[in-house]
């Protein structure tokens, strides 16, 4: 393995557990959302610029806000409010396509799907998540700059750079794909009153990356349940050694060993090398979901965590299936 995808995966696996582990010892709210926020910063080649998070920092501040009072104001009128998510899920992806990224679309996402479903069950626990959302953002930032500072990484060469090239596909066709894929869920969920906030996290992390796919079609769906077959297969076994060692080391120690483990299957040439990154996600929102919960979900099993994250994967998949079959991806038709 070169030099520098070790040191990514000793950034990854020691920012990841760092965070995990702050948050079983003090228990912060949503703490496994803090850790998964450090997973993606971690994946990337090099820490993200001081501006650009500040950015996104305050961009997460006033997207919770204005989601919590809008969620509030229209709690009593049904369809405006499905109608106000089905806008929110909508203008999420046109962010994001128009360039903001995966990480931004997934905060744009949490607030369009999050806020709106806690608000509907309590005004206070949605004010607990409007709070914590960003500040697991701003956790998550400043580990994994910690990490790049630890043990820093080469800066990315002027070649790459050069060769960058705007994605060639039309941007209001993959907004309307993947709005088709996405709103129908967040519909069926709101409409049978299901309450599990990290399943509506997970659905949009799934939905981002499917988005920011650079591929259409069934092979990216076959990628996307492998490593979420991958990620629940770790959480289970996880879980597992948790109930024979019930002691709070144990967390700890699988979930460094997880992330060293998928991070050096992320950088080898094995076949399932392509779904180490979206496994890590998967694994630590069941693992730290049933070991960690938010709000009145204390007794939820791993394997019950694993069902209910599974029946969203394979609902957002099949929906993108039917999708692509039906609304196939298309490149840009370019002005003349």
């Amino acid at each position: 393995m070169r030099i520098e995808d070790r040191h990514s995966v000793l950034r990854l696996a020691f920012g990841v557990t760092g965070v995990f582990s702050l948050g079983l010892l003090l228990g912060w709210p949503l703490a496994v959302v803090g850790a998964v926020f450090t997973a993606l910063f971690l994946q990337a080649p090099v820490a993200l610029p001081l501006a650009a998070f500040g950015k996104l920092f305050i961009f997460s501040i006033g997207l919770m806000f204005i989601s919590f009072l809008l969620s509030s104001i229209l709690t009593p009128y049904p369809v405006v409010f499905l109608a106000l998510v089905a806008i929110g899920i909508i203008l999420s992806f046109m962010w994001s396509v128009s360039g903001a990224g995966v990480l931004p679309g997934v905060i744009a996402l949490m607030g369009a799907l999050m806020i709106p479903n806690l608000a509907l069950q309590s005004q206070d626990l949605a004010l607990v998540l409007v709070y914590w959302i960003p500040l697991n953002l701003l956790l998550a930032g400043f580990s994994s700059s910690l990490m790049f500072v630890l043990i820093p990484a080469h800066p990315p060469s002027d070649v790459q750079s050069k060769d960058a090239t705007e994605p060639d596909f039309d941007p209001q066709r993959r907004i309307v794909r993947m709005s088709l894929v996405t709103v129908p869920f967040a519909m069926a969920f709101f409409v049978s009153g299901a309450s599990a906030l990290l399943v509506l996290f997970f659905v949009a992390l799934l939905s981002q990356q499917l988005a920011a796919m650079p591929s259409a079609g069934k092979a990216v769906a076959k990628a996307m349940l492998t490593a979420n077959l991958l990620g629940a297969a770790v959480s289970i076994l996880c879980y597992e050694i948790n109930v024979i060692a019930p002691v709070i080391l144990t967390p700890i120690l699988l979930c460094f060993f997880f992330c060293l483990t998928l991070g050096v299957l992320g950088k080898s040439r094995l076949p399932l090398a392509a779904a180490a990154g979206s496994a890590i996600t998967t694994a630590l929102i069941v693992y730290g979901g049933s070991i960690a919960p938010f709000s009145d979900e204390a007794d939820v099993k791993s394997i019950t965590r694993v069902l209910q994250v599974a029946g969203a994967a394979f609902f957002v998949i099949i929906a993108y299936v039917v999708v692509d079959e039906f609304w196939p991806e298309r490149k840009r038709q370019n002005a003349l």
